[in-house]
């Protein structure tokens, strides 16, 4: 099952959506920081998240954040170069049953003009899959 919560431009929302699942996801995150701490978003990925994804101007940041969270234990983290990577890796990692969600904790604006239109070209992209 796939995702679209581009609406999720700061940790807390993402946050908020990671905590809507009863199983770990694979979470697709990152785009431009608005200069806000990323600290908290770190454990609750750690605790609900399989495979992490990122791509973006915040892709660093996110993964100091998880990676120096307590409750670190090596979940595997991936940055790729634009949604269409993303995708593609989500999708062969991605087993009967997973959720894959994306929410990004930042905003849309390195790459698009807004978070509507984001979530638009990653829903595209989703539905081309074969």
């Amino acid at each position: 099952r796939w995702y679209n919560d581009s609406i999720a431009s700061s940790p807390s929302r993402t946050i908020a959506g990671l905590n809507s699942f009863d199983q770990k996801v694979i979470l697709i995150a990152g785009g431009k920081d608005k200069g806000i701490p990323y600290d908290s978003l770190g454990p609750v990925v750690n605790d609900h998240v399989k495979l992490l994804i990122l791509c973006g101007a915040t892709a660093g940041v996110i993964r100091q954040a998880v990676t120096q969270a307590a409750n670190y234990d090596g979940l595997e983290i991936r940055e790729v170069g634009d949604y269409h990577e993303a995708v593609a890796l989500a999708d062969s990692r991605a087993r009967e049953g997973d959720v894959v969600i994306l929410s990004p904790a930042s905003t849309s604006f390195d790459r698009f003009p807004n978070f509507m239109e984001r979530g638009r070209v990653f829903k595209e992209i989703v539905n081309a899959l074969p």
